[in-house]
């Protein structure tokens, strides 16, 4: 995955967004689950580890969780958006742009 990517952080959750197109599964098939009217989440099925999340308004990518990867620190973050979920005591401080939903159009 060399393509620009953006992290989010949930609640203490990390998940980067890449271009579907440029996203593929080397092993297995997730179990899938549609979690809301316009979300549909993968899970692992042998250990339920939480693997991706699409969003039906946003067809071109797909969320991935970092703890789901190989190796999380060869993809280092962007910038850091939807931190308005984050709990109050989670301090980002790598110094990257912060937006507290989407990423501004054409940034």
């Amino acid at each position: 995955m060399n393509a620009e990517r953006r992290m989010l952080l949930r609640a203490g959750s990390l998940w980067g967004s890449v271009p579907r197109a440029q996203f593929r599964l080397v092993c297995g098939e997730p179990t899938r689950f549609k979690s809301t009217a316009k979300g549909t989440r993968s899970f692992c099925p042998r250990c339920g580890t939480q693997l991706t999340f699409e969003h039906d308004d946003f067809v071109q990518e797909i969320d991935v969780t970092t703890c789901s990867l190989d190796d999380p620190d060869a993809l280092p973050p962007k910038d850091p958006t939807r931190t308005s979920s984050k709990l109050n005591r989670a301090e980002l401080s790598d110094r990257l742009p912060e937006y507290q939903e989407s990423r501004p159009e054409g940034s």
